[in-house]
């Protein structure tokens, strides 16, 4: 039998009823052929093979074409075995949507393109291709917020590690830039119990506890206007306090004394404005012009004695000091050029108040009197403030320290260049609260150059030689204060 059958497969295959000659000897062959699963779909002939011998010509066929390939496959398993995870597949799917890598997510447009740095539908990738969450990422020049859901913020406020960002419709940050009442930082936090500069208004702010600027109100020496902006190098009217304030080009408001567009003004201690101040003097601006004051005059003949009055000899050395000054480039002014009445309680300082003069000297000669001190030598005299004897028209500068320091220093300097230009006796540098002194608001002094009672120094201080030397260590003495500044 096994003969006749063999016999029949040849004819078979001769006539071309068949692609391939399979030789079997007794059952089934595909309970043996690993590749049979994924062939008999493609079959239309049973698994299952008997060994009746009336097997039918397509069966035939098809069993070995089965057998065929199946010896193909096996071949080619044993060459190669590549691996499931590395088997290139030509007609696999790609990846498109969300796909998790590893404990993270990861988004595929349709086309298979992995997303990275994008922001797609609310979600933000970062370089790698990666869902963020709960963590800051910088994409170009632009900081954005991603959430636990890994969505990145938009559009809102968000308190992050205790302090409070904005951003905007697109996710981004936003930093050195107003939002609302509100002000983000460079960094992009809110501005909290701190001043901030927007060079934009070019102007100073105060954002207050919450993040809101302050305005219409104070802040230490400071005050924040409407719209909050702090005050600098003008005049505010506080109605809370209904009082006015200036406040300086660094924003604290002043007090004391101030001058406020050529004008002196007082300020309380706490920056309320008083009144505008009489004429003072500014300390270092000097105009070179000064005002001499011969004393007494008119009437008023001071003291008198061996046939002089202290009125003409004040005069007489007030000429020739005037004519030097002018020589050198000075601006001379003064309360009397002849004989004349001037008060001498307030009406020479009102003079001297309403100049620009850089100080005051006034001119005398001494007289001992009733004194029983020595009557002998000059005497320097600069204002000691008494409060016995208050200020009539100067309240605002008889005191004022800068002005008593340099009517120290003027005295100190015309004091010392006349004891050494005439070799008089120093019969002291003093204070006292004379009214020339008081009631003036520049630097002033007042001289005493010679004992008038003393015989010797009478004559001696009548005689032009030595008036010129008086003359001489008074303008020396100036020149040495306009030089000591």
């Amino acid at each position: 039998m096994k003969s006749h059958k063999r016999l029949t497969l040849l004819a078979l295959a001769f006539l071309g009823l068949t692609n391939q000659v399979v030789l079997a000897d007794d059952t089934s062959h595909s309970a043996t052929n690993p590749m049979t699963s994924s062939t008999s779909s493609s079959t239309n002939t049973s698994t299952s093979h008997s060994t009746n011998s009336s097997t039918n010509t397509s069966a035939s066929s098809s069993q070995a074409s089965t057998e065929t390939s199946s010896s193909t496959a096996s071949s080619s398993e044993q060459e190669s075995k590549p691996s499931l995870s590395t088997e290139t597949k030509p007609n696999q799917p790609i990846q498109t949507g969300w796909v998790k890598e590893g404990n993270k997510w990861t988004f595929y447009s349709q086309t298979g393109v992995k997303f990275t740095d994008t922001l797609y539908e609310g979600y933000l990738f970062d370089s790698h291709g990666y869902l963020l969450e709960n963590s800051w990422y910088q994409m170009g020049n632009n900081w954005y917020y991603i959430n636990g859901s890994g969505k990145y913020l938009s559009n809102q406020w968000s308190q992050i590690n205790g302090k409070w960002y904005a951003f905007d419709g697109y996710g981004r940050m936003l930093s050195n830039v107003w939002k609302g009442d509100y002000y983000l930082k460079s960094s992009g936090a809110m501005a909290d119990k701190e001043w901030v500069y927007d060079q934009s208004y070019s102007s100073w702010f105060y954002l207050k506890s919450g993040g809101r600027y302050a305005q219409k109100q104070w802040i230490g020496s400071y005050y924040l206007k409407s719209g909050g902006y702090m005050a600098h190098k003008e005049w505010i009217y506080d109605p809370d306090y209904q009082a006015w304030y200036y406040l300086k080009d660094d924003g604290v408001y002043v007090t004391g004394t101030y001058a406020v567009d050529g004008k002196n003004q007082l300020f309380q201690g706490n920056g309320k404005w008083v009144r505008e101040l009489a004429q003072g003097f500014q300390k270092g601006q000097y105009s070179k012009t000064i005002f001499l004051d011969p004393g007494h005059g008119g009437k008023d003949r001071g003291a008198y004695y061996y046939g002089i009055a202290e009125k003409e000899l004040n005069l007489q050395v007030y000429r020739k000091l005037r004519k030097r000054l002018e020589g050198l480039g000075y601006t001379v002014l003064t309360s009397r050029d002849s004989d004349v009445d001037v008060d001498f309680i307030t009406e020479r300082s009102r003079m001297v108040n309403k100049t620009n003069a850089d100080f005051f000297i006034s001119l005398h000669f001494n007289a001992k009197g009733n004194d029983t001190t020595v009557n002998l030598g000059i005497q320097t005299y600069s204002y000691k403030d008494e409060p016995g004897f208050p200020s009539k028209i100067n309240k605002d500068w008889h005191n004022n320290p800068e002005r008593m320091s340099e009517s120290n220093r003027l005295a100190a300097d015309i004091h010392s260049s006349l004891l050494a230009e005439t070799g008089a006796r120093d019969a002291g540098l003093l204070q006292a609260t004379f009214a020339v002194l008081r009631e003036t608001a520049k630097p002033a002094v007042l001289l005493e150059m010679g004992y008038m009672d003393n015989p010797e120094e009478n004559q001696k201080i009548r005689s032009s030689d030595y008036q010129d030397k008086l003359v001489e260590g008074i303008i020396k003495g100036i020149q040495k204060y306009y030089a000591g500044n």
